[in-house]
């Protein structure tokens, strides 16, 4: 380069005024800029300035001058002569080196958003695409230096699709991240977004959500609603304590989630359940209520929120629970899944494929009847006998010996038949594997030693859950033993989760739990699990991930809802022993044909 300056300072001083002489000038401010002396480049663009003003090379010479200004840190020369460069009518090449040089004079004086114009202006010009990388980088790196949110947030709805948006739009997540409100920041960097970037950009979005998965502290707050006086308080008090121990009342709270629990009493009441529900949505915000247990309360609060649905998860076992809305889910083992999977394990678990079924003339008794016989004969099974009995009834002969031919005694005379020539009477007739009896462990205990008395032994007693009670082990003894019944809950049942649940359960209440604990405490940790797992941006992002397969295993068998909001869930089989009920297996139930 030096022998190139020596010839032309030659080919300068032999000839000061020719049409080269301009050029020659141009050449050597270029190459003393290469060699990283801007001063040196300036004197020989100003004479072009002052002693060529018409030439060709005269606004390149402009432009010459102010970027050594710049260089040389003199900010307001630089601006000055590239207001003048600016004036003239100026070709593209040389326009679009001249706004970028204005976007750096802008940064340096602290005056970004003049700068970020600049740098657009520039790359609206430009054709060059490798120029237009360029600008991008330098706009990137501009709304990176911005601190201001209110900014941020203009640069991001003005430029939408432009790469000025989409930096903005990081640089707010982390403005929003080292302020500690990380919800806020994890919206902005949705999977959508991440696909528009590419570059720095991208990987500066990608480590962040990455820090964000890692440090985000994410708000959950629950509303549960729950009978707390009133004759209906003794229900709503178990299950509390279940929710309780779901939202970690009684433990260290989760590093990742700040969880609160917003508890109202219903009283028992629709009037009251309906106006707790409306101040949970409206005034407290809640992302979801638990509750409430009933089907005049559920209704109430489904009616009240409807212009400001969250998902509200019932307790409620009464029919027609999901159809109280498209918000409205359901945790509560109801029969349609008890005699499903209770018939499933009889016909494929013990091949006992005939079942007798003796029943209370209650609503209650009657719609377990029906269903448990539409069940079983739905998986291959056969119904032999149908028998009722009155609530208060304590002695069950006459159902029990219809049910064995014992009762028809004449009928049997008639058709050929003879009594036993030992005693006089007739054998009873055990044509069925299995007798079904819906009731409660009270009745049960009763009716079990009186059908071993009328000799219907080597048969499989079979109950719902209401038998989950140790005073059917106490009281009925051997008579019971063997008998299996589903239940969605047992404190025994060989898992991680309950374990753990029923361990945190003791060191809250000095107790063990029950099945209203157990569902509760699912519906609440279910929600909670959701936001572990996943972002909720609003309450219609939560519904749709409760009716997803998350992979949730729920201490009542609950995994997840069906899109009427019923639950999946999987039904534990119980068997009586001496000291206990034991489980047997667990077989997932989707509710699509519960409503049969």
């Amino acid at each position: 380069m030096t022998a190139a300056l020596e010839k032309l300072d030659r080919f300068i001083k032999m000839n000061p005024a020719s049409d080269l002489t301009d050029d020659a000038l141009f050449f050597m401010g270029q190459i003393y800029l290469k060699l990283e002396n801007p001063y040196e480049a300036l004197r020989y663009f100003r004479k072009i300035e002052t002693q060529f003003p018409g030439s060709n090379t005269f606004l390149k010479a402009l432009y010459g001058e102010a970027y050594c200004w710049y260089r040389l840190k003199d900010f307001a020369r630089a601006r000055k002569k590239l207001e003048k460069l600016l004036s003239f009518a100026i070709p593209s090449p040389i326009y679009v080196r001249a706004m970028t040089l204005k976007g750096h004079l802008c940064l340096m004086e602290k005056q970004v958003s003049c700068g970020i114009e600049a740098y657009l202006t520039a790359r609206e010009r430009t054709e060059n695409p490798t120029e237009r990388a360029v600008l991008d980088s330098y706009i990137v790196k501009a709304v990176s230096s911005i601190g201001e949110i209110e900014v941020l947030e203009t640069l991001s709805q003005r430029f939408p699709k432009d790469i000025t948006g989409r930096a903005a739009r990081v640089r707010l997540a982390e403005i929003l991240t080292n302020r500690k409100e990380f919800r806020d920041a994890e919206a902005l960097l949705t999977p959508a977004f991440l696909e528009q970037l590419t570059g720095t950009l991208k990987e500066r979005a990608e480590a962040l959500l990455a820090r964000l998965k890692r440090a985000v502290i994410k708000k959950v707050k629950i509303g549960c609603l729950l009978p707390l006086t009133g004759k209906r308080a003794p229900f709503g008090l178990r299950a509390l304590k279940g929710a309780l121990v779901a939202g970690k009342a009684f433990q260290q709270r989760p590093e990742e989630l700040d969880i609160t629990l917003l508890v109202r009493d219903t009283e028992g009441q629709p009037e009251t359940a309906a106006k707790m529900a409306r101040e949970l949505v409206e005034k407290e915000r809640v992302q979801a209520i638990v509750g409430p247990m009933f089907l005049d309360t559920t209704r109430a609060a489904a009616r009240a929120i409807t212009e400001n649905p969250v998902p509200l998860i019932s307790l409620s076992q009464a029919e027609g629970i999901p159809q109280l809305g498209p918000y409205v889910f359901r945790n509560c083992l109801t029969p349609e899944q008890q005699v499903r999977a209770l018939a499933r394990y009889l016909i494929d678990g013990l091949g006992a494929r005939r079942a007798a079924i003796l029943y209370p003339a209650i609503p209650f008794g009657r719609r377990y009847m029906k269903r448990f016989w539409e069940a079983y004969t739905n998986e291959g099974g056969e119904i032999r006998g149908v028998e009722s009995y009155q609530p208060t009834d304590t002695d069950f002969a006459v159902p029990i010996k219809k049910l064995i031919g014992l009762y028809y005694s004449k009928e049997r005379w008639e058709k050929g038949e003879t009594p036993s020539e030992e005693n006089g009477k007739f054998e009873p007739v055990v044509d069925f594997d299995v007798v079904f009896i819906p009731d409660t462990y009270k009745r049960v205990v009763l009716i079990a030693p009186q059908l071993a008395f009328y000799d219907v032994e080597g048969v499989t007693l079979a109950g719902v859950n209401t038998w989950n009670n140790p005073v059917l082990i106490r009281e009925g003894k051997r008579f019971v033993r063997g008998a299996v019944f589903p239940d969605g809950f047992s404190p025994q049942a060989p898992t991680a989760a309950v374990k753990t649940f029923v361990d945190d359960f003791k060191a809250a209440f000095d107790e063990v739990p029950e099945i209203l604990a157990a569902q509760a405490y699912d519906a609440v940790e279910i929600v909670v699990n959701v936001n572990k797992q996943f972002f909720i941006a609003d309450t219609a992002a939560l519904e749709v991930k409760l009716r997803e397969d998350t992979g949730y295993q729920g201490v009542s068998g609950l995994r997840y809802f069906d899109e009427s909001g019923e639950a999946v869930r999987d039904v534990l089989i119980l068997r009586v022993t001496r000291k206990g009920f034991a489980p047997l297996s667990m077989g997932t139930l989707s509710p699509a044909s519960d409503s049969q």
